[in-house]
């Protein structure tokens, strides 16, 4: 059970590696080709230019990857949710207790499933923030004409990468909603 946590806490911390790497790598992209494309209107030339605030957009997204935690912890605050982001943070790997899960077995399905989740958190949290990563890519590619996603679908996959980013808390308040609580 030990390896199976390590395993899933190795695959979070790698996922920390690599998304700061990508937001850094695709803001500063994006900032340049935004800048580029309006620099394209101004010499009437076609691509970028002859989509209307695709180079706007471009900038928008260089700058949201540029100051992704802030931007996550915004979206965080938003919908209700406490939890704070950070590129930098570092977490250490979870340590299985197997006296904290036989009192959580204990306690009922609520207490087991937050227990789980609380194991789990740092992969929930890295995954959650690269899958909002992946659909703000989506919609700009998708105002630059070259993917076919529409934009209601770019929506749910954003606030879907911020319900799994705090999968520790919607998974016990939808147990106790459906009233799956041992009495």
């Amino acid at each position: 059970m030990q390896g199976l946590f390590n395993f899933i806490a190795d695959i979070g911390s790698a996922l920390e590696w690599l998304l700061p790497m990508f937001c850094y790598v695709g803001g500063s992209g994006f900032l340049i080709g935004g800048v580029y494309g309006i620099y394209q209107r101004s010499a009437q030339a076609n691509g970028l230019a002859s989509r209307p605030f695709v180079p706007e957009l471009m900038i928008l997204a260089g700058a949201t990857f540029l100051s992704f935690p802030q931007f996550l912890n915004m979206g965080n605050q938003t919908l209700g949710f406490d939890s704070t982001a950070s590129l930098s943070e570092g977490n250490a790997p979870a340590a299985v207790s197997i006296d904290a899960l036989t009192s959580a077995v204990s306690g009922g399905p609520v207490q087991v499933l937050t227990a789980i989740l609380h194991l789990f958190r740092f992969y929930f949290m890295s995954y959650g923030a690269l899958i909002v990563y992946f659909a703000i890519i989506r919609q700009v590619g998708r105002a630059r004409g070259i993917n076919n996603s529409s934009t209601g679908l770019n929506m749910i996959m954003l606030a879907g990468g911020f319900f799994v980013m705090n999968a520790d808390v919607i998974g016990p308040m939808l147990l106790q909603e459906l009233n799956l609580t041992s009495s």
